[in-house]
């Protein structure tokens, strides 16, 4: 049963993170002596920018065109994703066929641990690569910055320092991994299947 909870926790944090945010950064905007702030949110499917400034607030929908640094990092991250995404399902299939009793309890078993273990993977994956491949395609509009990092740019009288770092859904799918792999040590190192309800 625990590692039906588990995987079941694994494919809700995997969804959430689908739709949620990987990516994003606040700071504070300065010109002609007055003061603002801003927040930037980056999806997988894309932004939003909000801003406060002179007391007008402002927001702007971030699309992810051709001519957006990191369109391609986004786009892998969230193929990545969906194939975690197809794992999980599979798995919890699997894992609710065993624990129910549907079908033959050994392949079942096998076959859960078997996907479980590729959802570790993807999961793990699609964070490590985000998380190594984000700041090289930002380098272009951010200059040389790390993953978590804060950025100061100056333009046309306008000063802008910024903290930057991954957003919820990142961290999402490290405790996606993390469930994931727990499951499936549960299912390769238990020797007994365990049976909601017994076989009639």
């Amino acid at each position: 049963m625990i590692a039906l909870i588990c995987m079941l926790l694994t494919l809700v944090f995997i969804i959430v993170a689908l739709v949620g945010t990987w990516y994003g950064g606040h700071g504070e905007v300065e010109s002609m002596g007055m003061e603002g702030e801003v927040d930037y949110s980056f999806g997988l499917t894309g932004g939003e920018g909000k801003s406060e400034f002179a007391g007008q607030k402002e927001t702007t929908e971030i699309e992810y065109d051709d001519d957006f640094d990191a369109k391609c990092v986004y786009d892998n991250t969230m193929y990545i994703t969906i194939i975690a995404l197809i794992t999980a399902i599979i798995a919890l299939i699997c894992i609710l066929g065993m624990t129910f009793n549907f079908g033959n309890i050994k392949t079942m078993k096998m076959l859960g641990g078997i996907f479980g273990i590729l959802t570790v993977i993807f999961a793990l994956v699609a964070a490590i690569y985000f998380m190594t491949a984000l700041p090289e395609e930002n380098s272009g509009t951010w200059g040389d910055v790390g993953f978590w990092d804060e950025v100061e740019t100056s333009l046309m009288g306008v000063s802008m320092k910024l903290t930057i770092g991954p957003g919820y859904a990142w961290y999402l799918m490290i405790i996606s991994f993390v469930f994931a792999l727990i499951s499936s040590i549960i299912l390769f190192i238990d020797k007994k299947c365990p049976i909601a309800v017994p076989p009639q």
